[in-house]
């Protein structure tokens, strides 16, 4: 089974078992615990269409259960980013320090394209968990949005914490995605600012610190040859 979709599946059940307990005249009706059970076999059988149709029946039902909301956005993730984006913008304006939809919502931003306003959820994630995770993120969209100087400033914020000592990262590779140290990500994002400021020797250097780290780190390889093109 894709990874993807068995994610999705263990997200499902866990929002399955978390259901508010609220308007318990609502969720005791026939309607509501027939459209329930639609979602519990949808979910169980790993269709996703069954299951977003029957927690659209249930949000008519119970409109005031914000988890349904929840739900929902997980099931957009993997499928609509639109979807998940605008569903995540509700969730936010009700809770905005619901982390899984502002991380859903930077996540989609940057799918469609939308780099700054990605940027701007991550930092409002950074605000609230002070992650590696979340930082080298926002370099990296800094970059990409030629903010050279923020990404540069960050990337020697990651290099100096402990943390991301400790850290790993997924990145893709041709065989799919694969796990690495943090520290050898941020050394080859720093390469990539010094390339993009034309100063190569230093770029070397920093995609040599990269693979001193991670040897088989086949992007930080192919940025070093690239130099010498």
């Amino acid at each position: 089974m894709n990874p993807n979709i068995k994610t999705l599946l263990v997200l499902l059940f866990i929002l399955v078992a978390s259901w508010s307990s609220s308007a318990q005249d609502v969720k005791e009706s026939a309607s509501y615990k027939q459209e329930k059970a639609v979602y519990q076999l949808g979910s169980k059988y790993a269709d996703v269409e069954i299951a977003r149709n029957a927690i659209y029946n249930l949000m008519a039902i119970d409109p005031s259960d914000a988890s349904l909301l929840d739900s929902l956005a997980y099931m957009y993730y993997y499928q609509k980013f639109t979807s998940c984006l605008l569903v995540c913008i509700d969730i936010i304006k009700m809770n905005p320090d619901h982390l899984p939809a502002l991380e859903m919502s930077g996540v989609a931003y940057q799918n469609l394209g939308l780099k700054d306003k990605a940027l701007t959820s991550y930092e409002s994630i950074y605000l609230r968990n002070n992650s590696v995770l979340t930082l080298y993120k926002m370099a990296i969209l800094q970059l990409d949005l030629n903010r050279q100087g923020e990404s540069m400033t960050n990337v020697g914020i990651l290099l100096e914490k402990e943390e991301t000592k400790e850290a790993m990262v997924s990145i893709n590779t041709q065989k799919g995605p694969s796990q690495i140290s943090l520290t050898a990500a941020v050394y080859n994002l720093k390469g990539l600012i010094e390339s993009s400021q034309e100063n190569k020797e230093a770029a070397r250097t920093s995609f040599q610190e990269a693979l001193a780290l991670e040897p088989d780190f086949t992007v930080a390889k192919n940025n070093l040859e690239e130099l010498d093109k």
